[in-house]
Formats: C-alpha cells, structure tokens, sequence
C-alpha cells in the first residue's frame, strides 16, 4: 500500500519534532511524515514528491503555497476558536487530538490496496438480552477490553440512552451518528472519517455511542451490514463487538451475522418469562440459528466490582469473563 505524505511546516523545531514523532509511531495511519522548519526547505521538497496533507504555522502560511502543494494544506492557528478562511486547527492541544481534528477535516480518498476484504478475519460478536439491568454494557466492555490485551477490539454501543458520556466524565463531539452518515454521503474518505471519530480505552477502540436513540431508530438494516462491510475492508480489527438493544433495525438479522452470541440472563420469574418469549420469537421467526448458538451468562454474586471503565479488568466479573474467554475463544485468531 502506497503511502500518503503529511508534511508539517513549523519554526518550532521541537514541536515539529515531537508531533511527527507521534504520527510516525501511528502505524495504523497510511501516512508517511516530512518535517521542515522552513518555507524554503519545503517547496523543494514538494517539487519532488507530491504532499496530500500540509501542517502549517499560522506565520509561514500565505496563499502562494497552493502554487505548490496539490493537497490540502491545514493550518495550525494559536489562537481558539479564531475565525479562520482555511481550513485550521488549534496548535496548542495533544497530538492525538490535532490528528483526530486533521483527519476529520481531510477529504482524501480511502488508501490504495484498502478495497479488498480481509477474508472474513473480523469477527462480530454479539450481546444482547430482553431482561434489563442484567450488566450487559458492563459485561460487553469488560470483555473488549481483556480480549484487547491479546487482540484489536472495536466495541460499538447501540443503547438508547448508554450514558457513557457520564461515566467517563467527558463530553463527545461525534459519534455513531456522523459515522453512518460519511457511510451514506462520503464512503470514499471514511478511512479518515472512521479515524477521526474513534476512542479508545485502555487498548479498546470505541466509537462514541449516539446521542439521540431516534438517529440509531432510523438506520436501516442495510446500511449497518453496509458499516460493517466497510470496517472488515478498512481496518485491521479483529472483534467487534457489539452491545445490541431492540431499538435497532433488523436486530435478528444483525446477531445472524455474529460468530458468537452472549444472552445475559437472571433467574428470577420476570426474567425467565422474558427469556422464554424471546426464544419463541427467535422460533416464530425463522432465526432459530441464533438462539443455537447463544451462550447464555448467568453471571454469578459479584462482591468485587468496578464501574470505573479503567478498571473493568479488574475483580469479580473480569475473573468470571477470563473463564469464559478461555472456554469459547481459545485457539481462535
């Protein structure tokens, strides 16, 4: 796969440096980085080799540089929140997140040799109970983030009302929604999209659930098969999970597609009566197939546990997950 070139252009030696050092340690981005500290040592560089992406201080940026940078050129302003004619983003922040705010702003189309599927490598695995408050969304992160010690996980929220904003004490600017919108409006640059909107925790990728449950009412079963199409072809995920409720379109045909099912489960009479009409709808339905190949998790006493989504790999329930990884995941790539 041919890589990009991002180049950026700063006076300040080492904040060049130390942002190139972080892009370059990216592996999973296409990009080739190119430093220079001066308007003069980059027009010679670009008289050689075509820039897709330039990084420039707001004091060496002029109008003449689009005479010789045929990509797109993103300046790094100092000031927040300034109004700006170009394209810019706000110099003084992380590096990850000048990088989420650059691919989120870049157009270019997805990278050569990305519009093969891997063979089926990604596999989906699938949660989902009729029985509320059964841990499910807790069960679900805390097996994403152990499986991520050993694989590379996406874990993906479809509840209405997740709450995870709250619980991580931090405030998303997009999330699934925009995603399946650059799946519909802009699939030629959703490699960037997808980059720029994803989270991680711990060694888990997320991507920030919706906020409103009436965006996720409204996409069809075909544009979620069409999403995770476009994540087996663009990323080199090995799980993704999923943390299903009922609220979503073609919900039966979607845990169809998952290799493994996990049904949380209470012993109770109301949960029990629950269980029993969603295996009967499954019958009904013609998706017998799901309810086969459902591992029911009938969660033991939990003493020891953590809702601090730092922690999840810790106590009671990350001990009763590790079994069950052991049990259905050993020997599986």
């Amino acid at each position: 796969m041919k890589k990009q070139i991002l180049a950026v252009c700063d006076s300040e030696a080492e904040y060049t440096r130390r942002f190139c050092n972080y892009v370059s340690k990216k592996t999973e981005y296409p990009f080739e980085v190119a430093a220079f500290t001066s308007r003069e040592k980059l027009q010679k560089f670009c008289e050689e080799e075509d820039v897709d992406i330039l990084l420039i201080s707001e004091s060496a940026y002029d109008l003449s540089l689009k005479k010789f940078i045929k990509g797109e050129i993103i300046v790094l302003r100092n000031e927040k929140g300034t109004e700006q004619k170009e394209q810019s983003v706000y110099r003084y922040q992380s590096c990850e997140t000048i990088l989420k705010e650059v691919m989120s702003s870049y157009s270019g189309k997805n990278p050569e040799g990305m519009d093969r599927e891997r063979n089926g490598n990604l596999q989906m695995i699938g949660l989902f109970t009729p029985v509320h408050r059964c841990m499910q969304t807790t069960f679900a992160m805390t097996l994403g983030e152990i499986l991520a010690k050993q694989y590379k996980v996406l874990y993906l929220n479809f509840e209405s009302f997740s709450g995870l904003e709250k619980r991580l004490n931090r405030e998303f600017m997009t999330d699934m929604s925009d995603l399946i919108y650059y799946i519909s409006n802009a699939r030629e640059a959703l490699f960037y999209k997808l980059k720029s909107i994803t989270e991680t925790i711990q060694r888990m990728d997320y991507i920030p659930p919706a906020f409103s449950y009436m965006d996720l009412n409204r996409v069809t079963l075909q544009q979620w098969i069409l999403l995770f199409r476009e994540l087996e072809k663009l990323t080199s995920y090995d799980y993704l999970i999923l943390d299903l409720s009922d609220n979503i379109q073609g919900l039966f045909d979607i845990l169809r597609m998952c290799k493994k099912v996990f049904t949380m489960v209470r012993e109770d009479d109301m949960a029990r009566s629950k269980l029993y009409q969603y295996e009967r709808l499954l019958e009904r339905t013609d998706f017998q197939d799901v309810w086969k190949k459902t591992r029911q998790c009938r969660l033991p006493l939990i003493r020891n546990i953590s809702f601090d989504m730092q922690q999840l790999t810790y106590g009671d329930l990350a001990d009763y997950v590790r079994k069950l990884i052991k049990e259905e995941f050993d020997g599986e790539s």
